[in-house]
Formats: structure tokens, C-alpha cells, sequence
């Protein structure tokens, strides 16, 4: 009986990471949905009712061609994330929620998504860094921080 009980317990455990590998991290995370949104439609914003959630978050340097684009200045919703960067505004890039929702990242405070990742981290939070901070980037890594979404813009 006991060794049954260990070899489905062994099985789940194998199928959950199994599953995390394939579909991305937040597999068993659930998602923020309108459901548990609550919002002033007049204003056109959505304030989150839902407690964050653990995601990763790395960190990236806007000006840097080599770590975003053509254009690396320019973010997804079409400002100019180095100016931005430069007068003190916290940017970060997600996929998760719409351009210009405003984040809350556990330890480094709320920032405004300005900015798309590569589809493959859909998962991910990427904090903006100025250009000339290559290094503190590297030195961030990846980490694992509890993220709210404080506001979504639809």
C-alpha cells in the first residue's frame, strides 16, 4: 500500500515538472482574469482585486541594439525609453497584461510596461536599465519576485 501511494505520489511529481518544462512556469499560477477585476470603465482602467504572484524578472538595458532592436530606444507602445529611463521613470517589459499597465515588483516598486519581451517569455518581467548599467543587468540576473498588476490599461 505504502509503496503505491509513493509511486503515484512519484508519478504527479514527475508530471508537474514535466508539465512546467513544456507550457512555461506559471502553469499552476493562476492567471489575473477580468473575472477578479474590478474597474471604472469611464476612466478606461482596471484596478487589480487579485494578490501578485511569484514570476521571474530579469533585467535589460534600453539603448543597447544587441538587447532589444533596431530602434533601441523605442519600446512597444512607441515612446522613447532611454529619455524615460533618463528622467527617473520605472519601465519595465511584459507581455502579460496591455502596454501601459503599471506593475508592482516586490523590492523594486511599481513600473509602467512600455515596453514587449520575445514571446518565448511570456512569463517574464524585464526591468529597463540605462545604458550605460550593462553590468548591474548581468549582475541581476534572473530572480524570482512576487509581481502585481496595480492597474491594467485595456
Amino acid at each position: 500500500m505504502k509503496k503505491t501511494i509513493l509511486l503515484t505520489f512519484g508519478f504527479a511529481v514527475v508530471v508537474l515538472w514535466m508539465g512546467s518544462k513544456i507550457f512555461g512556469p506559471d502553469l499552476l499560477i493562476p492567471r489575473v482574469g477580468s473575472e477578479i477585476m474590478a474597474g471604472d470603465n469611464q476612466a478606461g482602467i482596471v484596478e487589480n482585486t487579485a494578490p501578485g504572484i511569484v514570476r521571474e524578472v530579469t533585467a535589460y538595458n534600453v539603448g543597447v541594439r544587441e538587447q532589444t532592436s533596431d530602434a533601441p530606444c523605442i519600446g512597444a507602445a512607441g515612446q522613447d525609453l532611454c529619455r524615460l529611463i533618463a528622467r527617473g521613470l520605472k519601465v519595465c517589459a511584459a507581455n502579460f497584461v496591455d502596454l501601459k499597465s503599471i506593475l508592482h515588483i516586490e523590492g523594486h516598486g511599481e513600473c509602467v510596461v512600455l515596453d514587449r519581451m520575445n514571446r518565448r517569455f511570456a512569463h517574464r518581467v524585464d526591468i529597463a536599465m540605462k545604458k550605460d548599467e550593462v553590468a548591474r543587468a548581468v549582475k541581476f540576473g534572473i530572480q524570482r519576485r512576487i509581481v502585481e498588476v496595480k492597474l491594467e490599461r485595456p
